[in-house]
C-alpha cells in the first residue's frame, strides 16, 4: 500500500485511518460492548478460548505426531486422522468464534498490537498449508498407511503444522503483554493531519 514519497504515505495513513475507524465502530456495537463491559463477559470468553485451544491443540498435536511417526504408533494414520477430523473441525469453529468475539470486543486495542498481526499472518499461513497438503496428506491417510514408510511430504506437512500452530500459540500468548498505553502509535496518527 505504500508508494514512493509523500503520496504513498498519505495512502498508507488513509488506509490505517479507515481500519482503525472500523475497529472503533466494531467494538462499539451492542454485542461487543456488552462482552467488554459485562462483569465476566470478556474473562469468560477468554477462558473458553484458552480451554478450547488446549483441546484443539491436543488433537492437532496427536495427528501431527502420528504423521511424524513419533507418537500413537499403535493406531493407523487413517484411524487417527479420520476419527479426529470432525472433532478438529468443530474445535476450530469454536476457537475461531471465541477469537472473533474477543477481537470484536477490543478491536482497536488489537489493531495496534504487533503480536496480533503476527498471529493473523500465521493463521493465513496455516490456511495455505492446509490447502497445499490436503490432497497429498490429510485426504490420503489410507494411502499413507499402505506406504512402506511414512512419506517425506507427510512428515514435512506435520512438522510445518506443529511449527505454525506453536507459533500461533506463542503469538497469542504475547498479545497479552502489549497494552495500548505501551504502544507509542496508539491514537497518535488520529491527531496528526493527513
Amino acid at each position: 500500500f505504500r508508494g514512493g514519497g509523500r503520496d504513498g504515505d498519505v495512502v498508507h495513513r488513509g488506509l490505517a485511518y479507515m481500519i482503525v475507524n472500523f475497529a472503533i465502530w466494531l467494538q462499539n456495537t451492542a454485542l461487543f460492548s456488552y462482552i467488554r463491559y459485562a462483569a465476566y463477559g470478556y474473562l469468560s470468553l477468554l477462558t473458553a478460548h484458552v480451554i478450547l485451544i488446549t483441546l484443539f491443540g491436543a488433537m492437532v498435536a496427536a495427528t501431527n505426531l502420528r504423521l511424524l511417526g513419533i507418537g500413537f504408533r499403535k493406531h493407523s494414520i487413517s484411524d487417527l486422522v479420520d476419527q479426529l477430523r470432525v472433532p478438529k473441525r468443530i474445535g476450530l469453529v469454536l476457537v475461531v468464534t471465541c477469537g472473533v468475539l474477543l477481537y470484536g470486543s477490543k478491536a482497536e486495542e488489537y489493531y495496534y498490537n504487533p503480536f496480533f498481526r503476527v498471529k493473523l499472518t500465521l493463521l493465513a499461513l496455516i490456511a495455505i498449508h492446509a490447502l497445499a497438503f490436503r490432497k497429498s496428506v490429510y485426504a490420503n491417510a489410507a494411502g499413507l498407511d499402505r506406504a512402506a514408510a511414512i512419506p517425506g511430504r507427510a512428515k514435512l506437512a506435520a512438522g510445518l503444522s506443529l511449527f505454525l500452530w506453536l507459533s500461533v500459540l506463542c503469538a497469542g500468548r504475547a498479545i497479552g503483554y502489549i497494552s495500548p498505553a505501551d504502544s507509542p502509535h496508539h491514537y497518535a496518527f488520529l491527531a496528526s493531519p493527513l
